[in-house]
C-alpha cells in the first residue's frame, strides 16, 4: 500500500490512532513534528540552556535526537546515571551513548548513586531487605533519579530539566493516581505543573504525547542500539505500574487513541486544579535541604536511607570508607 502522507512510497507503518499508513520517511517526520510542537508549547525554544535525562534507552535517545532538531544542540546537555544493578548497567552502554550524543553535537555527563548518594540501588534493596522492609526498587531507583536530575539541571543552569517520558509513562501514572485516590498529584503531572521551590529546575516531556510503540519504532529506523533488556528488578517483582501497563495496553488495541484521549481529559483536569491552588513553597529536608512534602522533617529519599540503616538520624551515613561502624557526613555526597 501506498503512504498517505506523500502518496509516493510504500507503507511501512499503520498509526492506529490516527488510521494512517505511513513509509519509513514520513513516520519519522511526523513523531519529529509532534516533538517540536509540544517543545516548543513548552518553552524549549526560549530557554538558554535544556539539561536532557538519559539512559541510553530508546526514550532517551529519540528525546535527543528530536530536540537536536527543535534548538542548537550547544544548549543541549545530557545527563546520565548508573544506578548500579548487577548485569544490567553497562559500561560499554554509556560509551555508545556518548558516541550518539556526541554524533547529535550534545555533550553528555555522568555519575552514579554510588557517586552521589554513597550507595548502589542494589546496596539499597540488600540493606532494606535484610532489615525486613518491604520497599520496591523502583521506589528507591525514582527518588533518587528525580534528585539527582533536578541537581544537575540546577549544577549547569539549566533553564528546563526535560525527561523521554512517553505517552504511555503519563497514563500509567494518570491511572496509578486514581486507583491511589491520590488526587493532590493532579498539579504536579500536565504539560506544565506545579513548581513549588526554587530549588526545583522546571521539568517537562516533550516525548508525553509520543506512543512507547513509536519512539520504538523511531529508534529502531534510525539504527539506534539502544538498551532493550527489562530491569530485573521489574522481573523478579512486577510493581502496579507494570500491572497498569498491561491494562493500558489491552484498552489501547480495543479502542486506538484512548491513552491520547485519557492524557488530553487529565490535562484539562489539571489545568482546573492549578488555577484554583495557591500553595506556599515546599519547606526544606533537615539532612540534604532539598525540598520535602508539607509537613514532613526529612525528604523520603533521606527517610528511605535512614529506614534501610543507610543513614543516621542527624544525616551520617553509616559505616562507610574505613573502619567498621564509622560515619561520614551525608551532605558530603553532594547532596546539599
Amino acid at each position: 500500500m501506498i503512504c498517505d502522507e506523500c502518496k509516493s512510497r510504500d507503507a511501512d507503518v499503520l498509526q492506529p490512532h490516527t488510521g494512517k499508513r505511513l513509509c519509513k520517511s514520513c513516520f519519522l517526520k511526523d513523531v519529529q513534528r509532534r516533538v517540536s510542537e509540544e517543545a516548543v508549547k513548552l518553552g524549549v525554544t526560549k530557554a538558554s540552556k535544556v539539561l536532557i535525562a538519559v539512559s541510553g534507552g530508546k526514550d532517551s535517545l529519540v528525546l535527543a535526537d528530536t530536540l537536536a532538531m527543535v534548538i542548537d544542540p550547544k544548549r543541549i546537555i545530557a545527563f546520565n546515571i548508573v544506578e548500579g544493578i548487577a548485569n544490567y548497567n553497562r559500561e560499554g552502554q554509556v560509551k555508545e551513548l556518548n558516541a550518539y550524543l556526541r554524533d547529535l553535537g550534545i555533550e553528555l555527563i555522568s555519575t552514579s548513586f554510588r557517586d552521589e548518594v554513597g550507595f548502589s540501588l542494589d546496596d539499597m534493596v540488600k540493606s532494606s531487605r535484610e532489615r525486613g522492609l518491604n520497599i520496591a526498587a523502583c521506589t528507591f531507583c525514582g527518588g533518587f533519579r528525580r534528585k539527582l536530575i533536578n541537581q544537575a539541571g540546577r549544577n549547569v543552569n539549566a533553564d528546563l530539566v526535560a525527561t523521554g517520558h512517553n505517552l504511555d509513562d503519563e497514563v500509567q501514572t494518570v491511572i496509578i493516581n486514581l486507583l491511589r485516590g491520590d488526587v493532590k498529584k493532579l498539579g504536579r503531572i500536565g504539560d506544565l505543573p506545579f513548581k513549588l521551590s526554587d530549588k526545583f529546575v522546571m521539568r517537562i516531556k516533550p516525548l508525553r504525547r509520543i506512543y512507547e510503540w513509536e519512539t520504538t519504532l523511531y529508534a529502531h529506523f534510525k539504527g539506534y542500539h539502544f538498551q532493550e533488556v527489562e530491569c530485573p528488578y521489574i522481573s523478579l517483582r512486577p510493581t502496579m505500574r507494570a500491572k497498569v501497563r498491561d491494562l493500558m495496553y489491552d484498552l489501547e488495541e480495543r479502542s486506538p487513541g484512548i491513552l491520547l484521549k485519557i492524557l488530553e481529559t487529565y490535562d484539562s483536569l489539571g489545568d482546573q486544579v492549578r488555577k484554583e491552588s495557591k500553595l506556599p513553597n515546599l519547606p526544606s529536608c533537615k539532612i540534604c535541604g532539598d525540598p520535602t512534602s508539607f509537613g514532613r522533617e526529612y525528604c523520603k529519599n533521606c527517610e528511605l536511607l535512614i529506614s534501610s540503616g543507610l543513614l543516621g538520624g542527624e544525616g551520617l551515613v553509616q559505616g562507610e570508607e574505613g573502619e567498621a561502624g564509622k560515619t561520614v557526613p551525608y551532605s558530603g555526597r553532594t547532596l546539599e
